[in-house]
């Protein structure tokens, strides 16, 4: 029932801008008062009915009038426990919000989310100069994804889609013809895009492709007359809130659990319900749309099915991954058909226009990539890391939270994050100096890569070694790296170590288009004077709670501890220390005591002061300028509630969420 009313409620909040794991959540707060309501309900409904067999008919309507006055009133005393309940500090921000978007601001935004589509979009393969197409030429465009892209993300990262500018709607308004035969195909298969909410209850990672007998001889021979030039859409969903299915095998017939994956897990918690069962659009019904252990982030059958059928019929094609995570992309250099790929992820509500400028030329794509793309996401060191690490010794500590907290979700978990400072684009590039991984074999697109319609050169100049700084200027104290444990500096602190080091420029973080070294004579110590740009000497904030007893990933003998760190959680990692379970009950809001803070000898801050004073008037002034103070006095004590309220953005019913 109380997922019901979540699926009835979503897509009417999220026209609001009210994200669909954020109506989970609220919903699900409320799970004991909407059954107070629905019971009452049938009791009344059950008096009314009995009503007219056990009382007189005269008297009849005094009950059933009774029964249903009662009724309203127990929903009305409820909905107030609610509303200043667990729904208080929504709804208050709702009541007591003054904040609107004008016309010029909605419009100023518009402006800079198309901005961030022409500039943030990634063309990273483009053979042949196959993009940009010619001016006004028809486009077969592929995939259901055309249809419904992704616009945002899950969770707080998502986006009002109910006006977004679309893919299709792009190409047509620069101009290009695009084929309505194939997408009515994929909009009689499905017109609209399950919420992709991500929470408790279950995740929808159904991905709604038609199957390959869809593409007919009739179909593919009206599309080759139509045009010589195809368009491949795919689509993924991705955010806060979960990690992505490992195992979308699993996922379509209703066995996934995450924790599976990492350390025994729990087959009574069934954390992604899978929803493939439930959608009338899908091919679960037909055949595995994904073989064991492909995860949501590989291409599924149908989908290969697709892209087979595409590249065989037309020379010239192009691919759009519209996906909020890096995808496994080795397929595009599988097929020669395939001579251009671009990245699109979640637009907002107009960034996907940029698309349609790309692709005829007006917009010259500039965006670099803010990942490394790898043929393989099982081989990297951070694999491990994705699951639900729930400790199992908790259940004192959840009852308390759930106390506290009626919206409480019921976990406590851990991840360790052994990368260290290997995180992303640094373990590869360091790991292939210290010959660990063959980096052409794992790397397909380094991180920052990305092509252009234009070409440039790029050289190094009168580069010099000037003692305390190299080239256009560069500080040498700040490429001194922080010694954590004391290796060099004693207390801990930066250490510019003795040897050669590269200045270079490069295209992406592993081609070099030129390269400059200087040499480092003997170690410099900063960890007692610290260096000229540190406003305080630096020393190790590190507690121990902070940073656990996860064995971080080292460079040490060519990364030899590399399979011990990678490894997933053993199953000792599950129990909570008690130095960790004394740090969460200090910290915690289930335990908070204000009372432990309460100074009697604190004075109330100035409010409501008129000062005369304008936010304006501190443009380019520093932090720590003494005309903060006249200016903060000005603010009441509402203003400041909706400042830390609505600090993060306008109210819901803007369009500058996009």
């Amino acid at each position: 029932m109380i997922q019901l009313i979540i699926n009835l409620l979503t897509p009417i909040f999220e026209k609001l801008g009210v994200s669909p794991v954020d109506v989970e959540t609220y919903v699900n707060s409320m799970s004991g008062y909407i059954y107070v309501i629905l019971i009452t309900l049938v009791l009344m409904a059950a008096v009314m009915i009995a009503a007219h067999w056990a009382v007189k008919k005269g008297t009849r309507h005094i009950v059933r009038w009774g029964a249903g006055i009662s009724w309203v009133l127990i929903v009305t005393v409820i909905a107030n426990i609610i509303c200043y309940g667990p729904l208080y500090n929504n709804i208050s921000i709702i009541l007591n919000s003054t904040a609107r978007v004008t016309e010029e601001s909605a419009a100023k935004s518009k402006e800079v989310i198309e901005d961030v589509g022409d500039e943030g979009m990634v063309l990273v393969k483009n053979e042949n100069n196959l993009l940009p197409l010619a001016e006004n030429s028809n486009i077969n465009v592929f995939g259901w994804a055309s249809t419904n892209p992704i616009f945002g993300g899950t969770g707080s990262g998502s986006s009002d889609s109910a006006n977004a500018l679309g893919v299709l709607e792009s190409l047509e308004n620069a101009g290009f013809q695009t084929n309505k035969d194939l997408t009515k195909i994929y909009t009689d298969y499905r017109d609209t895009r399950n919420t992709p909410g991500v929470g408790v209850a279950g995740t929808d990672w159904t991905l709604p492709e038609p199957t390959l007998d869809v593409y007919t001889d009739e179909v593919m021979d009206q599309a080759k007359e139509f045009s010589d030039t195809a368009l491949i859409v795919l689509s993924r969903s991705g955010g806060e809130g979960a990690d992505v299915p490992s195992d979308m095998n699993k996922v379509i017939n209703g066995t996934w659990d995450i924790r599976d994956e990492v350390a025994g897990g729990n087959e009574n918690y069934n954390y992604f319900a899978a929803s493939y069962e439930n959608n009338s659009e899908n091919n679960s019904d037909k055949y595995d749309d994904f073989d064991p252990g492909e995860s949501y982030l590989e291409l599924s059958n149908t989908e290969e099915a697709m892209i087979e059928k595409v590249c065989s019929e037309f020379d010239k094609v192009a691919v759009v991954i519209n996906a909020n995570n890096t995808m496994e992309l080795g397929w595009v250099d599988q097929y020669e058909s395939i001579q251009s790929v671009i990245l699109a992820p979640g637009t907002g509500a107009y960034g996907m226009s940029g698309l349609g400028r790309i692709l005829d030329g007006e917009v010259n794509p500039s965006g670099r990539t803010v990942d490394t793309y790898v043929y393989d996401l099982t081989k990297t060191p951070a694999a491990n890391n994705q699951g639900d690490f729930s400790f199992n010794n908790v259940d004192d500590l959840k009852e308390a939270f759930l106390e506290a907290d009626p919206g409480y979700q019921g976990n406590i978990a851990f991840v360790n994050y052994v990368e260290g400072i290997y995180v992303g684009y640094k373990f590869y590039e360091t790991a292939a100096e210290e010959g660990v991984i063959s980096y052409d074999d794992l790397v397909q697109y380094p991180f920052g890569h990305g092509l252009s319609y234009t070409t440039f050169t790029q050289e190094m100049k009168n580069f010099t070694d000037q003692g305390d700084s190299v080239s256009f200027e560069i500080a040498k104290e700040n490429l001194a790296s922080y010694d954590t444990y004391g290796v060099k500096a004693e207390t801990g602190g930066y250490v510019l170590e003795a040897g050669e080091y590269g200045i270079s420029i490069r295209t992406d973080s592993h081609n070099v288009i030129a390269e400059e070294t200087f040499v480092v004579e003997e170690d410099i110590d900063y960890s007692q004077e610290g260096r000229s740009s540190d406003q305080a000497t630096a020393n190790n904030q590190f507690e121990e709670y902070s940073e656990g007893t996860v064995e971080y990933l080292s460079r040490a003998d060519h990364f030899a501890n590399y399979e011990k760190a990678a490894a997933a959680p053993t199953d000792d990692k599950y129990v909570m220390d008690e130095e960790t379970r004394e740090y969460v009950t200090e910290k915690s809001t289930a335990y908070y005591d204000p009372t432990k803070y309460d100074d009697p000898n604190e004075e109330m801050p100035v409010t409501g002061a008129d000062n005369g004073m304008k936010l304006a008037d501190m443009t380019g002034k520093d932090f720590e300028d003494p005309d903060w103070d006249p200016l903060l006095d000005q603010l009441t004590v509402d203003e400041m509630v909706e400042l830390v309220n609505l600090g993060g953005g306008p109210d819901s019913s803007s369009e500058v969420s996009g």
